[in-house]
């Protein structure tokens, strides 16, 4: 029986300690089939004659030409990934040093308060001196003194006569409109002479009534007295005396008055009443 041998490819060219140990490789691999072939010979079933024959050429691996296979990549040849190294950490930065605690400034102590002066006791309010009574005497003799001599106005007699005379009826009661004319006559001429205590508490206020006796030649018989006054009260009593005082007085500095002798009967006792608001 004849081995019909296939025909490898031509390895490639080796070249080298790789192409020895390819060529005893093949060289190993050409006996091993060459005895598997002769073995499966003994055993197998003879197979029936074949009249033709395929020649089989042995070749020598050696004269054929070698092929030189890249070098497989070992595991210990193959490039192992780089890593790159962890970065090194940057050492921190050191801690800022505390700033130095300024020292607490002491708190002065607070200034002291100034002792209350010790506030002066109220002087007792000095009890009011009691009225003392008036002297009505010395207070006139001053006012006297103070009043400047007023000259007396000239009344024209003879025109009050004739205003009087017309006025009353022949043989008839005094009227009372003439009274009142002669008693005007009479005010007009005393008050220039009267000078009241203005400054003194409610004077304006006041009124006094002085009735008077006359001589036929217009001077004063005797001395004038008050009749009635008005204005007056508990707190300005002294005032109201020196008012009254005042228009007395100023009829004495006044006289003799000047009036019509025909109508003596008529001023012989007369009433005058002192008004601040009308003789002032």
């Amino acid at each position: 029986m004849t081995l019909a041998a296939a025909r490898l490819p031509p390895p490639p060219p080796v070249q080298g300690s790789e192409g020895r140990a390819l060529a005893i490789a093949g060289a190993a691999h050409v006996v091993l089939l060459v005895a598997l072939s002769f073995g499966w010979q003994w055993t197998s079933t003879p197979l029936p004659m074949v009249d033709e024959i395929t020649p089989v050429e042995f070749v020598d691996i050696a004269d054929a030409p070698r092929v030189t296979r890249p070098p497989e990549p070992s595991i210990e040849a193959a490039p192992q990934e780089t890593t790159a190294p962890e970065p090194t950490p940057p050492e921190p930065a050191p801690e800022p040093e505390p700033a130095p605690v300024p020292d607490p400034v002491p708190t002065p102590d607070p200034a002291p308060k100034p002792e209350p002066r010790p506030q002066a006791k109220p002087k007792p309010t000095p009890p009011k001196p009691e009225a003392k009574p008036l002297d009505t005497q010395t207070l006139s003799n001053l006012i006297n003194k103070a009043l400047p001599k007023a000259p007396t106005k000239p009344l024209n007699t003879s025109d009050l006569a004739k205003t009087i005379q017309a006025a009353q009826p022949k043989n008839a009661a005094i009227d009372p409109r003439a009274a009142a004319t002669l008693a005007q006559a009479i005010r007009a001429q005393v008050a220039p002479c009267w000078n009241p205590p203005i400054g003194g508490a409610d004077v304006r206020k006041m009124t006094v009534l002085i009735g008077a006796e006359f001589q036929p030649d217009g001077s004063v018989a005797g001395n004038p007295r008050v009749i009635s006054q008005t204005g007056t009260s508990g707190q300005n009593g002294d005032y109201a005396r020196a008012f009254a005082e005042t228009a007395r007085r100023a009829v004495l500095r006044c006289s003799p008055l000047k009036l019509p002798a025909d109508l003596y009967p008529l001023w012989k006792s007369v009433e005058i009443n002192f008004d601040p608001e009308q003789m002032t």
